[in-house]
């Protein structure tokens, strides 16, 4: 079970990043551009989350 949900947000996000880098460099982007895409979806979702839990911190 996930204790710390910021932690268990940021390194979904590492993760996802490095996925992504990985098949840009080695030269997959055009055959995974789907997946790609998803990730890019998915990445930008976990972000405003990580945005959102924050500001819900600071109030």
């Amino acid at each position: 079970m996930v204790k710390n949900v910021e932690q268990a947000l940021d390194d979904a996000l590492l993760a996802m990043r490095m996925l992504r880098k990985s098949i840009v460099d080695h030269g997959h982007l055009e055959a995974m551009a789907d997946l790609d895409a998803v990730m890019e979806t998915a990445i930008t979702a976990a972000e405003q989350k990580r945005i959102d839990i924050e500001r819900k911190k600071s109030t």
